[in-house]
């Protein structure tokens, strides 16, 4: 886009806003990953690192919201009971009355195992969803090939009854060669 300069062309990439088998599972990498990091303007992180990664921007941007004001609660108590196991450090109760007063005192105690978790949550999950969108696209594809080759055997079977099938195999070897 003229007037934009370099950000334009880095930001309105054709790769950067298209599916495809290389752009999905990196965006759900970089979407998941900042879902589970417990910070501010996630979405921002995703779309910078989106453009970084050029992978799919509007997915990356949307898996943020995986972690939306009804998940965080028990994903970041979650989050912080793992990286208070995995630092060994004991947990806090919840008190009797609460404040964010007691929110402000307890923060120093609770900030670093619950970004252990986060990213502990955050690896694992975005490298499981890497996963399972490239084994879903790969799947996709040849169910698509299937369905295709069976769609155009019914519209041509006479074509395909034709062609015996030794002229798709490895050509037949006379008995001098074979020995």
């Amino acid at each position: 886009m003229r007037g934009w300069g370099w950000i334009g062309r880095q930001l309105f990439a054709e790769d950067l806003w298209h599916l495809n088998r290389r752009s999905v599972p990196l965006a759900f990498l970089n979407g998941i990953f900042w879902a589970c990091m417990p910070m501010p303007m996630q979405m921002a992180a995703a779309a910078v690192f989106a453009i970084l990664l050029r992978c799919n921007v509007p997915l990356s941007v949307g898996l943020v919201f995986l972690t939306n004001p009804v998940t965080m609660p028990p994903y970041y108590l979650a989050a912080y009971q793992l990286g208070a196991f995995i630092l060994g450090v004991d947990t806090i109760s919840m008190p009797d009355e609460f404040s964010w007063s007691w929110v402000g005192d307890q923060f120093n105690l609770v900030w670093w195992p619950l970004l252990t978790g986060s990213l502990i949550f955050g690896v694992i999950g975005s490298v499981v969803g890497y996963g399972i969108m490239r084994l879903w696209w790969s799947l996709q594809v040849r169910i698509n090939w299937t369905n295709r080759k069976k769609r155009m055997m019914s519209v041509f079977p006479k074509v395909h009854d034709e062609v015996p099938n030794t002229a798709l195999s490895e050509p037949q070897r006379d008995d001098r060669e074979s020995q």
